[in-house]
C-alpha cells in the first residue's frame, strides 16, 4: 500500500522559476519541501532549506551506503536526493514538493513509484526569457551557457512529465500548481468540454494501441478556469492514457473552454470504467 499523501515533483530548465514556484506553495499549510544534498557553495540566492550542503567525500559516501539513490552532476558538483527525507516528509504533510533535474526525475519514479503517489511537472519558457532571467540572476556568463547548452535535451523529456506549464506569469502558475495538488490528492477532477456522447471507443482503441507500443502521443490540452481544469483538446488521449496506464503528458494553454456545460457526472463514469 502506498504512502498517504502526494509527492509532487517539478523539473524545468534552468531559469524556469522552479524555487520562485515551490516557494509560493510553501506559504501555505499542508505542504513540505524536500531538500537535496550539493556539494557546491552556497548561494546568496538560496532559499533557506533549499539544499544540505556537504563535502564531495561525505557525498560520495552516502552514495556507496545507499543513503543516497538519485544523483547526477552539474558544473562539477553534484546532487543527491535520500528516500528518509520523502518518507519523513509525507508523515509531516499532504504533500511534499521536489525541484529535480529531468535527469533525476525518472530516478525517482522507479523508486519510489511503488511507495509513493508521485505526480511531476515541468516549468518552462522560452530560450530568450530563460537567458534573461538567467543574466538578471547574476550567473556567470559560462554557467549560462551551460544551461542553455541543455535547453532542447531538456525539453525533450517534457512528453515523459504529468504536466507541463509555461511559467511566464508568476501568480497563473501558483494557482495552477495549486490545483494540480489538489487533483493529485485526489480532491479534484478534469472534465472535458467535450460532450460524453461524442466519445468514439474506436479512436480511443486505436490511441491506446499506440501508448502500449511506447509511442508518445500529443499533450493532451488543458487549461485552469474558474477553478476547475478543463481538457481542451485530446479526450480522447486521456481516455487511451486510463485505459493503458501510460502517461499522456498534459500541458497548460491560456486559451479558455468553449463549452463548459460537459456532464461532469457521466464523464466521471467514463473515467473510471477506462481505468486500468
Amino acid at each position: 500500500m502506498k504512502l498517504k499523501g502526494l509527492v509532487l515533483l517539478i523539473s524545468g530548465t534552468g531559469g524556469a522559476g522552479k524555487n520562485t514556484i515551490i516557494q509560493g506553495m510553501l506559504s501555505e499549510e499542508g505542504y513540505k519541501f524536500i531538500s537535496s544534498y550539493t556539494t557546491r557553495e552556497r548561494r546568496d540566492v538560496d532559499t533557506p532549506n533549499q539544499y544540505q550542503y556537504i563535502s564531495k567525500e561525505e557525498f560520495e559516501e552516502k552514495i556507496k551506503t545507499n543513503e543516497i539513490f538519485e544523483y547526477d552532476m552539474f558544473n562539477n558538483n553534484y546532487y543527491g536526493t535520500s528516500r528518509k527525507l520523502f518518507t519523513d516528509g509525507l508523515k509531516e504533510a499532504n504533500v511534499v514538493l521536489k525541484d529535480i533535474s529531468v535527469m533525476g526525475y525518472k530516478n525517482i519514479e522507479d523508486e519510489l513509484g511503488d511507495q509513493m503517489n508521485i505526480m511531476s511537472v515541468f516549468l518552462t519558457e522560452t530560450k530568450s526569457v530563460l537567458k534573461n532571467r538567467l543574466v538578471n540572476r547574476g550567473e556567470a556568463p559560462e554557467k549560462i551557457k551551460n544551461r542553455l547548452r541543455l535547453y532542447k535535451k531538456e525539453q525533450a523529456q517534457i512528453p515523459n512529465y504529468h504536466f507541463v506549464i509555461r511559467n511566464n506569469v508568476y501568480l497563473n502558475t501558483l494557482e495552477k500548481m495549486m490545483k494540480l495538488a489538489e487533483f493529485g490528492l485526489g480532491n479534484a477532477t478534469l472534465v472535458p468540454t467535450l460532450d460524453h456522447t461524442k466519445v468514439s471507443a474506436k479512436k480511443i482503441d486505436k490511441l491506446a494501441s499506440k501508448l502500449e507500443k511506447g509511442k508518445h502521443l500529443k499533450s493532451i490540452k488543458v487549461a485552469l478556469h474558474e477553478n476547475q481544469i478543463y481538457i481542451v483538446d485530446g479526450v480522447h488521449r486521456y481516455l487511451a492514457s486510463l485505459k493503458t496506464g501510460k502517461n499522456v503528458v498534459k500541458q497548460f494553454v491560456d486559451e479558455l473552454p468553449l463549452n463548459l456545460s460537459a456532464n461532469k457526472e457521466e464523464w466521471a463514469k467514463i473515467f473510471e470504467s477506462y481505468k486500468a
